[in-house]
């Protein structure tokens, strides 16, 4: 191909993409481009941000008034920790590319601030920058997935502890298996190095950001043991809680930043990026709202009544449950995903109950059980074509046929997610054990029932003319109908029911 110019010079390509680049070049439409990709890494990467305002808000919602700085500190000190941990160790591990286990290199991001190219004029890559920022949203948001689980019962010290192993080590490496160029089961590893010769498909994380923090999450609360007064009599109660306003608010800021999440995971909006990024957000919206509605169709049958619960944490199951296959499925995949999904939380929240295990947001039915599904979704229902344009490779999930590539696809998925389980695990139960046999990891019966606000943060919340929640007038017109035992665990049952908090509470 040759380019010819008016004064009689011209330029031969061996083909048309030298062409392209040439143009590209010649007029500037590359750092065009390169700038376009910066500005839309921030942009998503401050979506996925904005979900620390939206889980903050879904964990206040589920606690008691007595609490709620408590949630609101660890989730500000999640993002801080996470900043810092992240920058000065975590993205090392995660994205170095030393060997395909952990990465060993760029500290501090020191590797940042170097020229890649040694043409350029340029002092660093912004874009490289712009990455870091997203990754860390990502990081952020593994670790608050476990706060909600834990809350009401569980030391300040010991959540960061937790959190601080969780960004700095246990996360990044997840990260470096299943996302770098080197992991030993990342799909953009070199062919010869990939899992099965396809690697994993988990295009936004249903495994390598929601299963650990879902796991993690599961871990804790097992450690923890319910709060005082969720087992009465050998009966489940259900614990007061602050406000369901606040957990629908928040669901719909996390939904609105889960748009960041998976559409921003394609890292740029070059080529056909663009294309893949506008059938994400579409195969997102349909898993969430098709997952919504099972959720709560199984609340009204099982539990007698439509349940703004249950829609909520079943809109984030189907979130979850496509956010791994999210690039690769065709809509009505991701509607059957959606579906899946929606029962897999719900059943696993009664699973959860059965065991005694008190998750009080319902974090590891929702992150670890619906990650699973997820990873597993994109195994099954990749299709070829949609698997091409996202990773450029020639792999599909088991419904379809790709010269045998859907078995090793599938199979890609089903050991990642038995090596992540058994890393997360191990160093769950490693981290929650040594800290609860220090003592260090659950406060004092005497804290947990005057409130963690006011034991360990300085007061309540809420500034009231009297100390009391709004029920106590009402709860006291009951109180002959409570037992001393009733009294003792601080809440009011009536009819088999927790209506309130009382006086000691």
């Amino acid at each position: 191909m040759t380019l010819s110019f008016e004064d009689g010079a011209s330029i031969s390509f061996k083909n048309k993409d030298e062409l392209v680049e040439f143009i590209k070049t010649s007029s500037g439409m590359g750092d065009s481009s390169y700038s376009v990709d910066t500005f839309y890494l921030i942009i998503c990467a401050g979506m996925v941000f904005l979900m620390q305002a939206g889980f903050a808000l879904v964990e206040v919602g589920s606690v008691r008034m007595k609490n709620t700085k408590n949630i609101l500190i660890k989730n500000m000190l999640d993002a801080c920790i996470g900043a810092l941990s992240f920058w000065l160790i975590g993205y090392a591990f995660a994205f170095g590319d030393n060997n395909r286990f952990i990465g060993a290199e760029g500290f501090a991001l020191k590797t940042l601030d170097t020229r890649t190219d040694g043409s350029s004029d340029k002092l660093y890559q912004g874009k490289d920058y712009a990455f870091f920022l997203f990754q860390w949203a990502f990081a952020a948001t593994a670790a608050t997935i476990v706060s909600g689980a834990v809350a009401e019962r569980c030391r300040v010290t010991a959540y960061f502890v937790y959190s601080f192993m969780l960004t700095v080590f246990v996360y990044p490496v997840v990260v470096h298996w299943g996302w770098s160029g080197t992991g030993w089961a990342s799909a953009f590893a070199p062919v010869h190095d990939r899992l099965f010769g396809v690697g994993v498909i988990d295009f936004a994380g249903s495994t390598v950001v929601h299963m650990v923090g879902g796991l993690t999450a599961l871990v804790g609360a097992t450690f923890l043991g319910p709060r005082r007064g969720k087992y009465v009599g050998g009966k489940v109660q259900s614990m007061v809680f602050q406000s369901a306003t606040f957990q629908t608010i928040g669901t719909l800021i996390l939904w609105f930043g889960w748009y960041g999440f998976n559409c921003g995971s394609t890292l740029t909006v070059a080529g056909t990026a663009a294309d893949v990024a506008g059938k994400v957000a579409v195969t997102t919206t349909i898993a969430a709202t098709s997952s919504g509605v099972t959720a709560t169709i199984l609340g009204f049958i099982f539990e007698g009544h439509i349940s703004i619960a249950r829609a909520n944490n079943g809109i984030l199951a189907g979130l979850v449950s496509i956010t791994a296959g999210c690039s690769v499925m065709d809509v009505e995949l991701a509607f059957v995903t959606g579906i899946i999904g929606g029962v897999i939380y719900f059943s696993s929240a009664q699973l959860l109950v059965y065991i005694r295990v008190d998750d009080v947001v319902e974090a590891s039915p929702v992150h670890f059980f619906c990650g699973v599904w997820g990873t597993m979704a994109a195994g099954l229902f990749a299709k070829p074509e949609n698997v091409e344009m996202s990773y450029g490779t020639g792999s599909c999930g088991l419904l379809y046929k790709c010269n045998g590539n859907g078995g090793k696809q599938f199979g890609a998925n089903m050991v990642f997610i038995i090596a992540v389980t058994a890393w997360v695990g191990v160093f769950a139960v490693l981290i929650f054990g040594i800290l609860s046999l220090l003592k260090l990891l659950r406060v004092s019966e005497e804290t947990e029932k005057m409130g963690l606000d006011l034991k360990e943060h300085g007061g309540a919340a809420y500034e009231m003319n009297k100390r009391h929640s709004v029920w106590d007038s009402f709860s006291k017109t009951r109180s002959r109908s409570k037992t001393p035992k009733q009294v003792e665990e601080g809440v009011v049952i009536q009819n088999g029911e927790t209506i309130g908090e009382t006086a000691v509470e």
